[in-house]
């Protein structure tokens, strides 16, 4: 991805979060546009067909979305500037607004091993002290880290794994 297709992405979703007025209402509006997306992966080589006629995809665009106004016109615009390619990635970046508007941080957790319930809470306590604001976090599953936590939050990597330790141990007595 280019960088003015990021700069597009970055505005086209300021743009769709811009509609909603409230919490609830960019929540609503997010996950509309999430169900669109998975909605409309399916037609995917439809929409992105030359010999498809722009008027064809946008009949395909609203019967798959016809229970979205909002939405449809929404990706409706994407089409007409030729845009559509990059509505999975919008339909991220509005995700990351909304997580902005409710003070939630997103953290992926890796772990040699499944962590109980409480474990979870507690890992996302312990990001949410470190952090500030509401952790949530994703848990997988990753046995080749042997032992301990790999933590990705806010671009940061916190490797408390074995794996990573040793890799430490051999490139120091490599030295």
């Amino acid at each position: 991805m280019n960088s003015s297709e990021r700069i597009a992405i970055e505005r086209y979703a300021a743009a769709y979060d811009a509609l909603s007025k409230t919490n609830e209402e960019a929540s609503r509006m997010t996950a509309a546009l999430n169900a669109a997306t998975e909605a409309l992966a399916s037609t995917q080589e439809i929409m992105s067909s030359p010999r498809i006629s722009l008027a064809q995809k946008k009949e395909t665009l609203r019967a798959a979305l016809a229970g979205a106004p909002e939405t449809a016109s929404f990706v409706e615009l994407l089409l007409d500037s030729k845009r559509y390619k990059l509505l999975p990635e919008v339909a991220k970046q509005v995700e990351a607004l909304l997580d902005d508007r409710l003070g939630i941080v997103r953290a992926k957790v890796v772990c040699a091993k499944e962590l109980s319930e409480a474990q979870q809470r507690q890992t996302e306590a312990a990001l949410s002290a470190r952090y500030g604001g509401k952790v949530v976090a994703s848990f997988h599953k990753d046995e080749t880290i042997l032992g301990g936590l790999k933590i990705w939050c806010r671009g940061e990597l916190i490797d408390g794994s074995l794996q990573g330790q040793l890799v430490k141990l051999q490139e120091e007595l490599t030295k």
